[in-house]
């Protein structure tokens, strides 16, 4: 039996130059209400939790995201 390794696949994805995706846990009704919030206030998910995570850590001139009505 002859063996190339060449054959097989590298494990992890290749680069692509852009923030890689992460995972979080939250309950699936916080998740919708979320997503609705952060459309409402001209956003979407992803920012509003960077934002949120830049001030909370308080980064340089970091500020709380926009919170709809």
């Amino acid at each position: 039996m002859v063996s190339c390794m060449s054959d097989k696949r590298k494990p992890g994805r290749p680069a692509t130059g852009q923030t890689p995706a992460r995972s979080i846990k939250m309950p699936d009704e916080r998740w919708k209400n979320l997503g609705k919030a952060a459309e409402r206030a001209g956003s979407d998910r992803s920012k509003v939790l960077n934002d949120f995570a830049a001030w909370y850590t308080d980064e340089e001139d970091a500020e709380l995201p926009v919170r709809p009505e």
